[in-house]
């Protein structure tokens, strides 16, 4: 496909550039200042929580002065920006109100912009267009720069969702190459700016242009420096994540996703944060379904508007993936109901694909698929409609050629395979047509085929499940055939090894895909050096992915830390190939396990002694304990917490156990801990 290529206006004006960082610095660091225009400057580097703080320490809560206005309406943005809609309405208001008796052109614009954010946000689509057509109006009669600049740029992303990217796109391409002005509002407008023309470019299926653009604002949020970081750039970055996502970098857009996570959680942008945690729940969603869904539960919380809608959808695909209909039936009706999905045609077009994939009648899935696909091309967005036209030939069978050439046509946008690994239209549309199986290790080993348990008659060869649970412990990385035929026929010739290694694989690749659905490399990979998994789901790495988020939320967050962590431990089963103990090329990966779950546990107990919850923290010790009989520090707590729950006996019972474990390893116990019970 064949995409216009136009030059790139001027977004800065290099001469001046190092005197408007200079300007934007002094300003931040000048924070005791009642300057207006230090709200402005936060908000729109992505603070909300600074540009709130800052206007509180303005002088007067009035509104009378064109300044007092203004950053009353930056401010409500940042509400707005942190989810607290109630306070960014109440704010909105008071400053149009206000304009009645202001007549200055700044005011007016910054004002009817925020309104129109704010009116987007609750889903009120008429208001939000006539505050937006007001700001146009007013910047367009007086004839500034910057307020042109600042009335496309405050309605940019909302107009970009409703379906107009290649309109906004041409006007931002226009005001940035006359923009000028203050040099402290200049600099952060223009890059916001930038943020948006990126997010157009990637509306619009320009991948490399989007790409380009957002690596650029991220190196020119990094120049401001003082102090801020790049958490001045947590919008770039997270555009950043949605092209390699879009294009099926997974990997690449899990890191970015996951930096931005971390920004977004210090700056307070709570909007962007929804939409990061979003990202990463939906790039993890096949292949990490529980963790995904932790995830995508917290991006709906705290936010309105697009973010929470898609946050919801993300929730919806990843239990679908799991095989739970009807909760992505609740997800696709919670979201269609949300306020304003239905005046976004982005959105809704998404809400559309996940009701057409639940949906048990064929009938009913091709026409939602077609309804999305003309919503679509509204929203001038052709890589969606590039991606139903893939989905609806896999779905309705129509043959491998116009399969080939659907692929094919989304292949010329940038997209590769990988694309369909994340939850979506195209893991769905595809999982028909392919075999799931999941290796499960975690207390023992067993395979599910289909949702089944593969029956043990179908293994014709013992060398076959012990392969597997070889490549298993070695995480599915490419491993050496003569390391394989070493651990499976050890002190034999490796030359009439070969044959037996490539029989194994055989059956191996019989047992996961017996129909022969897929290549032959869907799930074993292997050339003349080495073999390999692939697409196969292993409850371990489910459980150490899980285990690193928990233990990440842990340290974020100590609201969400006790329901990560209770997610993460429910998925420990038992040891790694509990029924195989003695196998010494399973240690590595048991011990990893345990120790994660260990940790898990400690954290755990340490959570609920933050809780005061006395019977779940004596539960995680006494697990804990099961694990490492010889810990000294969670045996006397565990006799500490056992005395205040008033049960005397156990917890003597339990400091006679702790001091026999003590003295096997020649520790002299410490005293009875009657203090600490005290205490």
């Amino acid at each position: 496909m064949t995409t216009t290529q136009t030059a790139a206006p001027r977004h800065r004006l290099p001469d001046r550039e190092e005197a408007r960082c200079t300007a934007v610095a002094h300003l931040l660091r000048d924070r005791a200042g009642t300057d207006g225009r230090l709200v402005a400057v936060y908000q729109l580097l992505g603070e909300p929580e600074r540009a709130v703080a800052a206007h509180r320490r303005l002088a007067s809560g009035e509104l009378h002065t064109p300044e007092e206005i203004t950053a009353a309406a930056w401010a409500a943005a940042a509400h707005c920006a942190r989810g607290v809609l109630r306070q960014a309405q109440a704010l909105a208001r008071r400053t149009v109100d206000a304009l009645d008796r202001c007549g200055d052109p700044y005011a007016c614009v910054a004002v009817r912009a925020t309104a129109s954010v704010v009116a987007a946000a609750d889903g009120r689509c008429a208001a939000a267009e006539h505050h937006r057509q007001c700001a146009q109006d007013t910047a367009r009669a007086v004839g500034d720069p910057l307020l042109r600049l600042l009335a496309v740029t405050g309605t940019a992303h909302q107009r970009i969702e409703r379906g107009e990217p290649r309109e906004v796109l041409a006007e931002l391409d226009s005001a940035l190459g006359v923009a000028d002005g203050d040099a402290a509002l200049t600099v952060p407008l223009v890059l916001s700016a930038r943020c948006r023309r990126a997010a157009a470019l990637l509306a619009l299926g320009e991948l490399d242009r989007a790409a380009a653009e957002f690596t650029g604002v991220l190196m020119e949020y990094h120049r401001l420096g003082d102090g801020m970081g790049l958490a001045l750039g947590a919008q770039a970055l997270l555009g950043v994540a949605d092209v390699h996502r879009e294009r099926g970098d997974l990997g690449p857009a899990r890191a970015a996703y996951q930096e931005a996570v971390v920004l977004t959680e210090q700056s307070g942008d709570r909007q962007t944060l929804s939409s990061a945690l979003t990202g990463l729940a939906v790039s993890r969603g096949a292949g990490e379904p529980h963790s995904a869904a932790v995830l995508a539960s917290r991006a709906a919380q705290g936010c309105a508007g697009p973010p929470r809608i898609r946050a919801l959808l993300a929730g919806g695909w990843i239990a679908l993936s799991g095989g739970r209909r009807e909760a992505a039936v609740e997800a696709a009706w919670q979201a269609a109901h949300e306020p304003g999905a239905q005046g976004c045609r982005a959105v809704f077009a998404e809400v559309l694909e996940l009701e057409a994939m639940c949906a048990a009648d064929p009938g009913t899935r091709h026409g939602l698929l077609r309804d999305a696909e003309a919503m679509w091309a509204t929203a001038q967005r052709p890589i969606a409609v590039a991606r139903i036209a893939v989905a609806r030939a896999r779905l309705e069978g129509a043959g491998a050629t116009r399969v080939r050439e659907a692929t094919a046509w989304l292949g010329e946008f940038g997209v590769g395979a990988g694309a369909g690994d994340a939850a979506g239209l195209l893991n769905r549309a595809a999982a028909s047509l392919r075999p799931s199986a999941t290796v499960r290790v975690l207390g023992g080993f067993q395979v599910v085929r289909d949702g089944c348990p593969v029956p043990a008659e179908e293994w014709q060869s013992k060398k076959a499940r012990d392969l597997l649970k070889l490549l298993v412990a070695r995480r599915g990385l490419p491993t050496p055939r003569e390391l394989l035929m070493e651990a499976l026929w050890p002190e034999q010739d490796p030359a009439r090894c070969g044959n037996r290694l490539s029989v194994a694989l055989s059956i191996l690749r019989l047992v996961l895909d017996p129909q022969r659905r897929m290549a032959q490399d869907h799930f074993i990979v292997a050339d003349k050096e080495v073999v390999g998994l692939a697409r196969l789901q292993v409850d371990v790495q489910e459980f150490l992915a899980t285990a690193r988020h928990a233990l990440g939320v842990a340290e974020r967050s100590a609201e969400h830390a006790f329901a990560a962590l209770t997610a993460a431990e429910g998925l420990y089963r038992g040891d790694v190939l509990a029924d195989d103990p003695y196998a010494e090329w399973a240690t590595a990966l048991r011990e990893e396990a345990q120790a994660a779950h260990a940790e898990l546990l400690a954290r755990l107990a340490a959570a609920a002694a933050e809780n005061r919850d006395t019977y779940a923290e004596i539960h995680y010790r006494l697990r804990l304990l099961e694990r490492d009989p010889y810990d000294e520090d969670t045996h006397l707590a565990l006799v500490c917490r056992l005395a205040e729950a008033g049960r005397h006996g156990e917890a003597r019972r339990r400091y006679r156990l702790y001091s026999g474990y003590m003295k096997e390893i020649d520790v002299t116990p410490a005293p009875y801990p009657v203090r600490a019970v005290r205490d």
